[in-house]
């Protein structure tokens, strides 16, 4: 009986440094992985005012300037990234500052600006994911 209860004990307190240690190592990667949950969330408002219709210049735009301002934090949310990296996220900053300036003006507009913004992220997520 006493050997099994030193054995739970040893159990509950491997799992809690093992839990501790696990909860550590993922908020290493915070601020990477909130950069790109805000990408996504302005994306996903891009492509929510394409699904209603609503492609108003002014709306989109808004949605592109954040995209532009978020995206100059990637390559410093990812320091041991190469710098093929480094470019394209500056690539896509840049796309994403010009579309802002000059918002697509009607859906079909909207439409191929969303499709290249969405190829952006899923070259970058295949090459380095």
């Amino acid at each position: 009986m006493r050997a099994l209860l030193i054995l739970l004990a040893g159990l509950l307190i491997g799992a809690l440094i093992a839990f501790s240690a696990a909860n550590s190592l993922h908020q290493r990667n915070a601020w990477a992985r909130g950069v790109m949950n805000v990408l996504q969330h302005h994306l996903g408002e891009l492509r929510r005012l394409q699904r209603s219709s609503d492609c108003a210049a002014a709306r989109s735009a808004v949605h592109f300037r954040r995209l532009a301002e978020t995206a100059a934090d990637i390559t410093p949310s990812h320091p041991d990234q190469s710098a093929d990296f480094a470019e394209q996220a500056r690539r896509f900053v840049e796309a994403s500052g010009r579309r802002a300036a000059e918002a697509p003006a009607d859906c079909r507009a909207l439409d191929e600006a969303l499709q290249q913004t969405g190829e952006a992220c899923q070259n970058c997520h295949r090459d380095y994911r």
